[in-house]
């Protein structure tokens, strides 16, 4: 979440403005964050988490209490109260987790009503009319087709209202997992396509955040919010389809990825690759180090892996700075500085 920009009305005020100057000792203790350091709000206080709380509860009380009716219309009672939580909280109160929270549900919310939407128009009433023995894959596409269309309306809708950043990414990662649910349904066969499309799909969205990333280099808007967002769902659509098919029987090859991803984060100043990838690297470290005598060695490459990863964040800048002189000047030129 960002901060809204100050009004003319606040900037003209007459009023003289209180000693901001920091003293040493406040100095030390309340750094400011670089650009480097990725910024992000997830939580503005503790009073995010005692709201979300709060939130979770009155949801399971609503949905407990609205049980007799039609699971669309619990779906959208559902909807309305994350929007009308969402105008408080989010839309005049600017609170980080409790905005990620509304906008998850909200968009859940839907995709469920359009689910449970057209069993409804046939005038089936619960789940013991639906199997998939009985019914086929194909009755379920109307179904998913609905679930897309919600989905689609309420990231949509929920980021033109409320400007949440991970708004948009929480919509194309609910499509994904909803084409993984009809992949998986479908069978084995499907699978092998699947992961290749999931990849195809995460670099694109990879490129997709790179442009969020380009229109806010320092990273003080919202865009770069977006992108971060963006950058982490791509990341985890990309690495493990690629570390799925090379575990375990590849480990070298693991780690020599691991190394590129890391050129990568490096250049777009982006963590999210490195992170989405370092159980597999620990696992592929393991199965080539460990042997029929050792041991601890779990604990030891945990302590490599860790302490390099530190190594790596302490001299970030100096290393991005070696990444950026071996790429073309007009690359350089698009990325963060």
């Amino acid at each position: 979440m960002t901060t809204p920009p100050i009004s003319p009305q606040d900037s003209a005020d007459p009023t003289p403005a209180p000693d901001m100057s920091i003293s040493p000792e406040s100095a030390h203790t309340t750094p400011r964050p670089m650009a480097d350091d990725e910024p992000m709000q997830l939580i503005t206080s503790f009073n995010d988490v005692f709201v979300v709380v709060a939130s979770a509860l009155l949801v399971f009380g609503t949905v407990w209490l609205t049980n007799t009716l039609p699971p669309w219309l619990i779906a959208l009672i559902c909807a309305a109260l994350f929007w009308g939580l969402s105008e408080v909280f989010v839309r005049r109160r600017r609170m980080a987790l409790p905005a990620l929270f509304y906008s998850f549900g909200f968009i859940a919310a839907l995709a469920c009503a359009g689910f449970a939407a057209i069993p409804a128009m046939h005038g089936y009433s619960g789940a013991s009319d639906v199997h998939i023995e009985t019914r086929g894959l194909a009755w379920y596409l109307p179904q998913l087709v609905a679930s897309y269309v919600g989905i689609a309306i309420g990231a949509v809708t929920y980021w033109r209202r409320f400007r949440v950043p991970a708004t948009i990414a929480l919509g194309v990662g609910g499509a994904v997992c909803l084409t993984w649910f009809l992949v998986l349904v479908a069978g084995q066969d499907y699978i092998g396509p699947m992961r290749v499309a999931n990849i195809v799909a995460g670099l694109a969205i990879f490129v997709w955040a790179l442009r969020w990333d380009a229109q806010d280099p320092q990273r003080k808007t919202i865009r770069s919010d977006v992108a971060f967002w963006l950058h982490l769902l791509a990341a985890c659509m990309v690495t493990h389809p690629i570390f799925w098919a090379l575990m375990p029987g590849y480990p070298i090859a693991v780690i020599a990825v691991f190394v590129l991803l890391t050129g990568i984060s490096l250049a777009i100043d982006r963590r999210a690759l490195m992170m989405s990838s370092l159980l597999y690297v620990i696992s592929a470290i393991l199965s080539v180090v460990v042997t029929s005598a050792a041991t601890h060695a779990l604990a030891v490459v945990a302590v490599v892996v860790g302490g390099a990863l530190l190594l790596l964040s302490a001299l970030w800048r100096p290393a991005r700075a070696v990444v950026l002189k071996l790429l073309p000047a007009g690359w350089r030129a698009r990325l963060p500085q």
